[in-house]
């Protein structure tokens, strides 16, 4: 046990909705008029995308990341891996078998907190103790989380149930479950054989997986993020302690507030609002993570050099990433006596964060591994975001 990372293993999701007609409309009444009064023919609303994604506020008190926005989620627990959760698939007509086939799909590379659980290694389970494969306990853990924080429930039901699936929790006492879950996390297990539900795994899409860097607070995550679309915004419920408040935005919205530094956003959020900004439309979204989510992902280490009028958060790829990335910490990053910009202007391959107080941008010309896409680097003074070149 002497040699146990110094982090833990965590899952989140990007949830994202198809706008409502009503709000499509709004907006695009709102754009028309904005590019009529406008002597900038290249005007584009903010709100041109027809999809929205949920997005939660830290509470100040927050241990990790407070104050800041992120995707809904949290720590993984070892009830999320119980063999438990087999009679709650069981009873939805979902065999051992089918669970083993789901967890082998995946035809790329496969991180460690997939094939080495530290979850798993921390409690000392074994595998004759029959835990749950790590590809579905994380995404149980996301769909945990995410219940806890807001409410919102990604669940499936039994094809043959008399109770509509936008209503069967009509009768539930949400907020006692999501405190009973808070405080012991293996009774989320409890919820769904009484509420007759199970996890929805299938709608959560692998889509990368970020390991807090080792300069960043005292607290570090190995965080695994899913993507899952669906087509009608779903009732929110805070817990009001993790989590005090929440928006539903496009990826464009919350860079720009971000970079005017009215929202708070930790660097991966950045980075994947900067990938998921490629998309206008909810159906193309939902067809990439779907179609991408089998290729695999990589653990990215995000390794921070300062410079003096800011940092730059290095990623795999980068001219400058090193060969040997310290994992654990144990050396400060080094100090470079250059603006962020001319750092940038001495390298050809560049893969990236610009970090200049509190606000971020991504900085990439490198090709993506694992069939996902180049972020685009948001420019607040530009309709659009560009590919860097």
């Amino acid at each position: 046990m002497d040699n146990i990372p110094p982090w833990r293993e965590a899952a989140s999701v990007i949830i994202v909705v198809r706008a409502s007609l009503q709000e499509l409309v709004g907006n695009n009444l709102a754009n028309m008029m904005h590019r009529a009064r406008s002597s900038n023919r290249q005007a584009v609303s903010k709100n041109h995308c027809d999809y929205r994604l949920l997005m939660v506020k830290r509470s100040s008190l927050s241990s990790f990341m407070a104050n800041a926005y992120v995707f809904p989620g949290g720590m993984a627990e070892i009830s999320d891996y119980s063999p438990k959760w087999y009679d709650v698939f069981q009873a939805h007509g979902v065999s051992r078998d089918s669970i083993r086939e789901f967890s082998e799909k995946v035809n790329g590379p496969r991180p460690c907190m997939i094939t080495e659980s530290l979850t798993l290694t921390t409690a000392n389970v074994k595998p004759e103790q029959d835990p749950l494969p790590s590809d579905v306990a994380l995404r149980i853990a996301a769909i945990r989380e995410t219940f806890e924080e807001t409410g919102v429930l990604l669940m499936t039901r039994p094809k043959h149930s008399k109770i509509s699936s936008l209503h069967w929790y009509e009768d539930i006492d949400l907020v006692a479950w999501q405190e009973k879950i808070r405080k012991d996390p293996i009774a989320f297990t409890d919820f769904c054989l009484e509420a007759n539900v199970c996890p929805d795994i299938w709608s959560l899409h692998e889509w990368w997986d970020w390991l807090t860097p080792t300069s960043v607070g005292h607290r570090r995550y190995d965080t695994m993020f899913y993507v899952c679309c669906l087509e009608k915004q779903p009732d929110v419920v805070l817990d009001h302690s993790e989590v005090i408040t929440l928006k539903w935005c496009t990826p464009q919205e919350m860079l720009e507030e971000h970079s005017t530094n009215s929202v708070f956003l930790a660097p991966p959020q950045v980075y994947e609002l900067s990938r998921i900004i490629h998309f206008q439309s909810f159906q193309s979204l939902r067809n990439f993570a779907v179609s991408r989510g089998d290729k695999g992902v990589e653990r990215w280490l995000p390794v921070i050099i300062t410079c003096k009028d800011g940092a730059i958060s290095l990623l795999p790829g980068d001219e400058m990433y090193p060969r040997k990335p310290d994992y654990l910490g144990k050396s400060p990053g080094p100090d470079y006596g250059v603006s962020v910009d001319e750092m940038r202007k001495r390298h050809t391959d560049v893969h990236r964060m610009e970090v200049r107080g509190p606000i971020c941008t991504a900085i990439s010309n490198i090709s993506p591994t694992c069939g996902h896409l180049q972020p685009l680097t948001y420019e607040p003074d530009r309709p659009i975001a560009q590919s860097y070149l």
